[in-house]
């Protein structure tokens, strides 16, 4: 595979060129492109913060961009991503909610000559996809590093998940997540879905874990709103929290890196945290876009976004994502 950064400083320096010596992209009709991308919830902090990234990304290109909000919703998805057909974007991004309802209006844009990036999804009709390291799956990964902090500070324990709607990326990161746990050597005990995506559903959800299973060790959670809820449930009910400080409590993580749930780290309320780079994830997007509109056939077939653990180690360096430089010539992309 082609190096990503060395494709994408190659095309902003295209971008910055004459467009004789580039040639247009399809459906822009000028040097000044539009581009968008639908967000699968835009409630969620790490999804404003990769929309950001995505409009000061496309904004330092001079390219117009709109964000489309599918709040939960593949049948609102599929309208988004049939709207930015309809208004003959150069590119689009999706973060799929649901493969199979997405494809045909994938398939729409691929009539139109009209490249699609997947975000954290795959699918048929997308040019290239955007991930994040953690939802990759890769041996000895991120994901396998969350099992092992669970393992090492609850040998043999058991454990719980909370996973979340039945998206794809959610499905395959629980599913990525809990063979590494009973690999690590811990007991899933039981799985509850969050379906309503909220700190107070997944609250309600531990308080009748806790009940049900007074021996568990911990919890994993599939997003930082969850591994809150579960916090608070599980200090309501008297117990604690594992942390540096401590050992005794039982294991809370989440993952996106949220500004509560790095609060919450720091003040030994929550475990760990998974930093997903979102903000940097929208300049990757955009990355993307710019090399398959100027040749599709030179575009990767995936750009990786590194992933970190926050835990109470990590969190006395942890950098905001609004406040970390990204740039289209220098991406935190995974070699």
């Amino acid at each position: 595979m082609r190096n990503p950064r060395l494709i994408v400083a190659g095309l902003l320096a295209c971008a910055l060129a004459t467009t004789a010596a580039c040639g247009t992209a399809a459906g822009s009709g000028s040097d000044s492109l539009t581009v968008g991308m639908s967000s699968p919830v835009m409630a969620q902090e790490g999804q404003q913060a990769l929309a950001d990234g995505f409009t000061a990304a496309a904004a330092s290109l001079g390219w117009g961009e709109r964000v489309y909000d599918a709040n939960l919703s593949a049948d609102t998805q599929v309208s988004n991503v049939q709207t930015m057909v309809a208004q003959n974007n150069a590119a689009i991004a999706a973060w799929a909610l649901d493969d199979g309802a997405i494809s045909g209006a994938y398939a729409g844009a691929r009539a139109a000559n009209i490249p699609v990036v997947g975000i954290n999804s795959a699918g048929s009709g997308v040019t290239t996809s955007v991930w994040w390291e953690v939802n990759t799956c890769e041996a000895g990964g991120t994901v396998e590093k969350l099992a092992q902090l669970f393992a090492t500070a609850k040998p043999g324990g058991n454990i719980a998940i909370i996973s979340g709607p039945p998206a794809p990326s959610i499905v395959a990161l629980t599913e990525c997540f809990t063979a590494a746990a009973e690999q690590a050597g811990l007991t899933v005990v039981a799985r509850q879905d969050n379906t309503q995506d909220s700190s107070a559903g997944a609250s309600a959800l531990a308080q009748d874990l806790l009940s049900a299973h007074p021996d568990l060790d911990g919890f994993w959670a599939y997003n930082d709103a969850s591994a809150l809820g579960i916090s608070s449930a599980i200090l309501a009910s008297g117990r604690t929290v594992h942390s540096g400080t401590n050992g005794d409590g039982l294991v809370v993580t989440g993952v996106n890196g949220d500004s509560a749930a790095i609060t919450a780290v720091r003040n030994g309320t929550v475990t760990a945290t998974v930093d997903t780079d979102p903000a940097c994830t929208g300049w990757a997007v955009v990355g993307a876009m710019q090399s398959a509109v100027q040749d599709a056939g030179a575009t990767p077939e995936r750009y990786v976004v590194r992933s970190a653990i926050v835990d109470s180690a990590a969190v006395g360096s942890f950098v905001a994502p609004a406040d970390r430089t990204c740039s289209l010539t220098d991406l935190p992309l995974v070699d």
